[in-house]
């Protein structure tokens, strides 16, 4: 197998950088060293790296959204770097597609170690190749999901009272919405707006997700005035949906985002096929709504309140 020696370095800390480039360019490896993951896979194109070490506390982009973006196209080794070392943060970032996962601070020797053991393991394509079309897109899928549809009780309301600090607020509990989703096993999948979009493998991941972002968010609300609080209404549902390019279409998201608007702000309503699921495996408290009928879904739907 071809050694790897074109190494690129994703890290928003300077001092970082230079320790681990110099040391790597001292047993031969080319190097190239990025402050962040904005343009990744243009640096990659550009760089054609064998392998890409990737920090995780990264400024604007974290560095699972932007190991997402590499795996999208590429199949070249990454190895995590984070002073994160919770058995959450390395277990999604595994999941994910990273090859490694070496928490910080740590031994340069170490690192050395670990890119020649990932070299020897990983079967790659070449320096940045992008991986071939028949493995970066498996086409349209089925499969069954827990779906997480989120959005602002009164946003439109919000906006026109203090739009500048809507904005901002908004920007803070989507990043904060977005790293419980990742700390809880999911993806996010789309977030347009004042509305979120996540799937998860686990419906209890799902609930667990949902109840533990309307906790975090009413602590955050209390510090701020009664008019500029920001209350969220989330639904989850279980259910068959259509994955085409890593977006998600059917039955199961259209009645997650109906369920969604039944709930209260600052509440979670579920389906009922998520309610069967989890009421023997979650200590909650829930409230039978009864039976919806809800746009474009055939048949009435079983809906519960979770109070948080």
């Amino acid at each position: 197998m071809r050694v790897a020696n074109r190494v690129l370095i994703v890290d928003d800390d300077e001092k970082m950088r230079k320790l681990v480039r110099e040391y790597l360019e001292g047993y031969g490896f080319q190097v190239a060293a990025i402050p962040d993951g904005l343009s990744i896979l243009r640096t990659i194109r550009e760089e054609t790296p064998d392998i890409v070490i990737l920090d995780i506390m990264l400024p604007v982009k974290d560095g699972l959204d932007v190991l997402k973006e590499i795996r999208s196209e590429h199949s070249l080794p990454v190895i995590m770097l984070t002073a994160k070392g919770e058995d959450a943060d390395r277990i999604v970032g595994l999941e994910l597609g990273a090859d490694d996962y070496v928490p910080k601070p740590f031994n340069p020797r170490e690192l050395l170690a670990r890119i020649k053991a990932v070299t020897r393991r990983v079967s790659f394509q070449g320096p940045g190749k992008p991986l071939e079309k028949e493995v970066a897109s498996q086409g349209v899928q089925r499969q069954l999901k827990a779906i997480l549809s989120a959005d602002v009780k009164g946003y439109s309301l919000l906006m026109a009272e203090n739009e500048m600090g809507t904005i901002q607020t908004l920007n803070v509990y989507r990043d904060l919405i977005g790293s419980l989703v990742r700390s809880h096993l999911g993806r996010v999948v789309d977030s347009p707006g004042d509305n979120l979009l996540a799937e998860f493998g686990s419906v209890v991941h799902a609930v667990e997700c949902a109840v533990e972002v309307q906790r975090n968010l009413g602590f955050r609300n209390k510090d701020l005035p009664e008019k500029s609080r920001m209350e969220y209404r989330i639904g989850v549902n279980l259910g068959d949906v259509v994955i085409d390019e890593g977006r998600l279409y059917g039955d199961g998201v259209n009645i997650a985002a109906r369920i969604e608007k039944l709930a209260e702000a600052g509440d979670v309503a579920i389906s009922g096929t998520v309610f069967d699921e989890v009421q023997n495996k979650l200590a909650l408290t829930y409230e039978y709504m009864g039976e919806h009928a809800v746009k474009n879904i055939p048949k009435p739907i079983r809906v519960y309140r979770i109070r948080v």
